[in-house]
C-alpha cells in the first residue's frame, strides 16, 4: 500500500513541476506575458492552494479517499491550458490549486497512522525525486514543442490515479486521526512550532520567486531552456540528497538553525539574481536546495509526530509559493529581476535576525 502512495506522489510531483516550469516558458514565449503576469499565474494557483488547505485544516473531508480522484481532475485542468486564453488559464490554475490542496495533505495524513521515520523519509525521497525528474525533463520536453508538457502532465496524472485506485480499500481503512504516541505525549513548545513553520515559509517564499520568475531572467540572460531546467533541477537534487541524509532522522533542533538557514537563503538569492555565469548559478542552487530540505524535514516531522494538521504544513508551503512569486513579479516589474532577488534575500535575512534575537541579542541591536 505504501508503495502505491510513494509512486503516486512521485507521478504527481513530476507532473506539477514539469507543468510549472513549462508554463513559465509557455507564457513568456507563446503568450508574450511580462514578469507580473507570470508571477500572477504562480500566485493564483498557490493562493487557492493555501486558502483551501487552511479551510480543510478547520473542516476535514469526510471521504478519506477523495484525494484519489483529484489526480484525474488535476491532469485535466492543466491539459486544458493549451487551448485557453490567458484569463481562462488563471481559472484553470485555480482549479488545479483546489485539487492539489486535497491531494497532498491527504497523502501525508496516511503517515500519521504509522509514525515511522523511515517511511516518512522514503515519502520525501519519492516526491522530491518526482520534482527532480519533472524539472530536469522540462527543458527537453518543452524543446520538443511548447504543447507537449501538457500532454505528459495528463498522462502522469492518469498513471497516479490507477496506482492509487488499485489500493483504495487499504487506503480507506487507515485511521489517520490518532492520539499521540507515548514518546510524543510531551507537548511541543508553541514558540518552536512558530519558528519551524516560519523557516519553512521562508524556504518556499524564496523557492516561489525562483521557480516562477527565474525562467524569465534566464531567457533574458541568454540561457537555453535546457540550462534553466538543469539549474532548477540542481537545486532539487541537492534537496533530494539532503533528504536522503535526513531520511531516518527526527527533528533537528539547534540554537543557530534559524539564522544560519536565513543567511544561506539570502546568499543564494543574491547569487541567483546577479550571477551571469552557469557555475555561480549552480552553486547558489545547491545552497538553497540543501537548506530548504532541512526546513521542510523539520516541518513535516513536527506535524506528523505531534499530530498537528498536515493541512497547515501545506498551507504554509502554498503561502510561501504564492507570496514569493507575486512579490518577485511586482519587484521585477517595478525595478528589475536581479534587484528583486537581492531585496527578497535581504528580507529573509532580516526575518532571521529578528527570530534569532533571543539566542543572539546583539543581532537585532544594529537594526533597531
Amino acid at each position: 500500500m505504501y508503495q502505491a502512495i510513494y509512486t503516486a506522489s512521485f507521478f504527481m510531483a513530476w507532473a506539477g513541476n514539469l507543468l510549472g516550469i513549462s508554463l513559465s516558458l509557455f507564457l513568456a514565449q507563446i503568450k508574450q506575458c511580462g514578469p507580473f503576469i507570470i508571477g500572477l499565474t504562480g500566485f493564483s494557483g498557490n493562493f487557492t492552494y493555501t486558502l483551501i488547505t487552511f479551510l480543510l485544516s478547520r473542516h476535514s473531508l469526510k471521504n478519506k479517499t477523495a484525494f484519489i480522484y483529484t489526480t484525474i481532475a488535476i491532469g485535466t485542468s492543466y491539459f486544458l491550458i493549451v487551448f485557453s486564453p490567458v484569463p481562462l488559464i488563471f481559472a484553470l490554475l485555480i482549479l488545479g490549486g483546489v485539487f492539489y490542496a486535497i491531494f497532498w495533505p491527504s497523502i501525508q495524513g496516511c503517515f500519521v497512522f504509522i509514525n515511522d521515520d523511515l517511511k516518512i523519509g522514503l515519502y520525501n525521497l519519492f516526491w522530491s525525486g518526482g520534482v527532480i525528474l519533472g524539472t530536469f525533463s522540462s527543458g527537453f520536453i518543452y524543446s520538443l514543442s511548447p504543447y507537449v508538457p501538457f500532454f505528459v502532465t495528463l498522462f502522469l496524472s492518469i498513471s497516479a490515479f490507477f496506482t492509487l485506485i488499485s489500493k483504495k480499500n487499504h487506503l480507506s481503512e487507515l485511521d489517520i486521526k490518532r492520539p499521540l504516541s507515548d514518546k510524543m505525549k510531551e507537548p511541543i513548545s508553541p514558540v518552536l512550532i512558530k519558528e519551524i513553520r516560519m523557516l519553512n515559509f521562508l524556504h518556499f517564499f524564496a523557492w516561489g520567486s525562483i521557480f516562477y520568475l527565474y525562467p524569465k531572467l534566464g531567457l533574458l540572460r541568454g540561457f537555453s531552456p535546457q540550462f534553466i531546467g538543469t539549474m532548477i533541477g540542481t537545486l532539487l537534487i541537492s534537496r533530494f540528497v539532503t533528504f536522503f541524509l535526513l531520511m531516518d532522522k527526527p527533528l533537528i533542533l539547534h540554537p543557530s538553525r534559524f539564522i544560519l538557514s536565513c543567511f544561506l537563503f539570502c546568499i543564494s538569492c543574491i547569487l541567483i539574481g546577479y550571477g551571469e555565469y552557469p557555475l555561480i548559478i549552480i552553486i547558489a542552487a545547491i545552497i538553497m536546495g540543501s537548506t530548504g530540505a532541512f526546513a521542510y524535514h523539520n516541518s513535516l516531522q513536527m506535524h506528523i509526530k505531534y499530530n498537528l494538521k498536515t493541512e497547515i504544513h501545506e498551507c504554509i508551503i502554498g503561502a510561501g509559493l504564492f507570496s514569493g512569486s507575486l512579490i518577485a513579479g511586482l519587484l521585477g516589474q517595478m525595478f528589475n529581476l536581479p534587484l528583486a532577488y537581492v531585496m527578497i534575500g535581504t528580507f529573509i535575512l532580516i526575518v532571521g535576525l529578528w527570530y534569532s534575537k533571543d539566542y543572539f541579542p546583539f543581532c537585532t541591536k544594529s537594526i533597531l
